[in-house]
C-alpha cells in the first residue's frame, strides 16, 4: 500500500469528487460541454483540466491617456471657475469665521463644486496663524474624505491667551472683489507674505486649487522630500505622494512634507525705518541687507502638488481641506522651531537636531550588509545615534 501525504490525498479525493459530479450532471441547454476531466493515481500525482481564459496581447498596451498637466487643451480652473463670496462674518477671540458661497455658476472642471464652505481665521500663538477652509456640511458619509484624522497627522498644539495673540507680526485682510481673496502681511515690514488676490478659490470634491502671488526671484526652501537644489527655484513642481524609491532626481520619494520656508531681503532706510525688498538681480555682493523668513505648512494628506512658477505658487490637492499654518519667524532658525516644536512635535520629534542631524539615519537601501556594520561602528565612535 502506498501512503500519500495528507495534502496530496486531500487533493486527489477532491479532484475525483469534482470529476464524478461533473460527469453525472445533465448537459447544459446550450449544448456546450463544460465537464472537467480529472485523474488521480496511487503514484501521488493529480491533475485537473478546464477551459482557461487567455489574456489578449493587446492588454499590455493599455489605454493611451494624456496627463492633464501635459495636455495643452486641458481645462484651466482659474479661467472657468467663479470663486466664492464671503458672508456671515463673526468675530472670535483671536480671529473670525465666515461662510463662503459660490460666486457664480459651478464650473465642475475636475469634480463637483462644493457650494458652501466654512472659513476660520485663528491666531493660535504669538508666531502662528491658522487659516482653515472646509465644506460647511460634513457628516459621516464624507468626513474621512475631508477631515484629516489627528491620529494620522497631529494637530498643532493648543492656542494662547487673547493678550498674547496681538503680538504676532502677521496681519490678515480679505476682500470680496471680484471674489473672496485674502492677504497676510508682515506688520514690521509691510511685506505681503501670502496673497490670493487676482486668482479664484477652486474647491471641488476631488480637486482643490488656490494660488498665492509671489515676488520676483523668491527664495523658497523645503517642500520635501526630494533630491533637488537647496533653493527650489521659480520653475519647479513638487509632487507630494510618498513613493518607495530612493534616488530619482526632482521626483517624489519616501516622505511628504508640504512645508516651505521663504526668505526675503530688504534695504532699510535708517531715518524712516522703511523696508524695501531687493530682487536678486538688483542685489550686490557689498550690499547691506536685512533678511526676514516665514514658513507655511499645509496640513493635508491627499495627493498634492505645488507649482512654483515665476510669479506665483499654485497649490493643487485631490481632496481634504485647506488647513494652512503661517509662521512669522523672522529668522530661518525661528521658523524651523515654530514649525517643528509647535506644529509637528506630536509626531515624535522631541528636539531640534544639530548640524549632523541629516546623517543620523542610515538608509535601508544602497549599502551592502557588511557596510552597515562599518557605518554603525563609525557613528558610535563619534557618539552619533543611528
Amino acid at each position: 500500500m502506498v501512503r500519500l501525504p495528507w495534502k496530496q490525498a486531500l487533493l486527489a479525493v477532491s479532484t475525483i469528487a469534482y470529476a464524478q459530479d461533473a460527469s453525472t450532471s445533465s448537459a447544459p441547454s446550450d449544448g456546450l460541454s463544460k465537464s472537467a476531466v480529472a485523474t488521480a493515481s496511487m503514484s501521488s500525482t493529480a491533475s485537473a483540466q478546464n477551459t482557461q481564459f487567455t489574456v489578449p496581447a493587446s492588454a499590455d498596451e493599455g489605454v493611451n491617456i494624456l496627463p492633464t498637466i501635459q495636455d495643452p487643451n486641458a481645462k484651466q480652473a482659474q479661467l472657468l471657475c467663479p470663486g466664492y463670496t464671503a458672508s456671515d462674518v463673526k468675530h472670535t477671540v483671536n480671529g473670525f469665521t465666515a461662510m463662503l458661497n459660490l460666486a457664480g455658476e459651478a464650473c465642475n472642471v475636475y469634480g463637483t463644486d462644493v457650494e458652501t464652505l466654512s472659513f476660520e481665521l485663528d491666531v493660535q500663538t504669538a508666531h502662528r496663524m491658522r487659516i482653515s477652509i472646509q465644506p460647511a456640511y460634513i457628516d459621516n458619509s464624507n468626513r474621512s474624505h475631508y477631515i484629516l484624522d489627528p491620529d494620522f497627522v497631529p494637530l498643532p498644539q493648543d492656542g494662547i491667551p487673547e493678550s498674547d495673540a496681538q503680538s504676532i507680526d502677521l496681519q490678515f485682510s480679505w476682500t470680496n472683489q471680484p471674489s473672496f481673496a485674502f492677504t497676510v502681511l508682515r506688520k514690521s515690514t509691510g511685506d505681503v507674505l501670502f496673497d490670493t488676490t487676482g486668482s479664484v478659490l477652486v474647491y471641488e470634491n476631488q480637486y482643490i486649487e488656490f494660488v498665492s502671488q509671489m515676488p520676483q526671484d523668491y527664495n523658497m526652501y523645503g517642500m520635501g522630500e526630494r533630491i533637488h537644489d537647496f533653493r527650489l527655484g521659480n520653475n519647479f513642481t513638487a509632487t507630494f505622494y510618498a513613493a518607495d524609491v530612493g534616488d530619482p532626481i526632482d521626483q517624489n520619494i519616501y516622505g511628504v512634507h508640504p512645508f516651505y520656508l521663504d526668505t526675503r531681503y530688504f534695504e532699510v532706510n535708517n531715518q524712516s525705518g522703511e523696508h524695501t525688498m531687493v530682487a536678486a538681480e538688483n542685489a550686490t555682493s557689498g550690499g547691506d541687507y536685512v533678511g526676514y523668513s516665514h514658513g507655511v505648512f499645509l496640513r493635508n494628506a491627499h495627493g498634492m502638488e505645488a507649482l512654483m512658477l515665476p510669479s506665483n505658487l499654485t497649490w493643487r490637492t485631490l481632496g481634504g481641506t485647506i488647513d494652512l499654518y503661517i509662521f512669522d519667524g523672522p529668522t530661518p532658525e525661528a521658523v524651523t522651531k515654530q514649525y517643528q516644536l509647535g506644529a509637528i512635535v506630536s509626531l515624535g520629534i522631541p528636539q531640534l537636531v544639530g548640524d549632523g542631524g541629516g546623517r543620523q539615519c542610515l538608509p535601508r537601501l544602497q549599502y551592502p550588509p557588511r557596510n552597515h556594520l562599518y557605518i554603525a561602528h563609525a557613528f558610535r565612535k563619534i557618539l552619533l545615534p543611528y
